[in-house]
């Protein structure tokens, strides 16, 4: 009943967005720390991208981890749609009329976060589809590591990937200050740092993950 009030909330919806993203943002830190296991030398003849998959998908409880996680991504999404469905309807046709520039600002910046991560979506579902409901078949096909390479050396899927990947860097860049405020985190000496970190982060995040697909291409160009 508490969840259900909370969810009612305008200001609930706010505060379940805020720490379902920044949940989501823990994640992607280790997921690409994971994956920059690909530029790491093999040992004992094994690739270390092989082995970091193999560790992961053997910890106990991993796949609640994996129920939970889908879990956070879900209500992270219906919560935003929600929250832009809402302020839309509260504020109607008369506030872009009436609304100084900072807040056509905000309402355009929040529009343009709801369709980044839209896109998002789209890119981890493509992801989901090709790396982990695929995992028998990537085992019998040399592991992660050769799988990697040969899909991520298609140029369309390599494009993609890469647009995906600066899409998640803008949506962190923009998101990790916003949930700090909806949270009530606002302070002039911190919050410029928050806003900081969240752009670095994000920066930093995005490359990691963009070079993957363009590691792909020139190991294939090469091959």
């Amino acid at each position: 009943m508490a969840l259900q009030r909370l969810i009612a909330s305008g200001i609930g919806r706010k505060l379940l967005v805020a720490l379902t993203g920044l949940g989501l943002v823990g994640f992607l830190v280790t997921h690409v720390a994971g994956n920059m296991n690909l530029y790491l030398p093999a040992k004992d003849g094994q690739p270390a991208i092989n082995t970091y998959a193999d560790q992961l998908h053997h910890l106990p409880g991993f796949f609640f981890l994996e129920l939970g996680l889908a879990v956070m991504f879900i209500a992270h999404i219906l919560l935003t749609i929600g929250l832009v469905l809402s302020n839309r309807a509260a504020k109607g046709s008369r506030y872009a009329v009436n609304a100084t520039k900072q807040e056509r600002g905000g309402v355009l910046a929040g529009r343009t976060m709801a369709i980044s991560g839209i896109v998002v979506l789209v890119f981890l579902v493509v992801h989901i589809s090709d790396f982990r409901l695929q995992r028998e078949a990537i085992e019998g096909a040399g592991g992660l590591e050769a799988s990697l390479l040969a899909k991520l050396a298609v140029p369309w899927r390599a494009a993609l990937y890469v647009v995906g990947s600066i899409l998640v860097c803008f949506h962190m860049t923009h998101g990790v200050a916003s949930a700090f405020r909806s949270l009530g985190i606002a302070h002039e000496k911190y919050t410029p740092m928050i806003e900081k970190t969240g752009y670095v982060l994000g920066i930093v995040i995005g490359l990691d993950f963009a070079s993957i697909p363009v590691y792909a291409l020139i190991q294939g160009g090469g091959a």
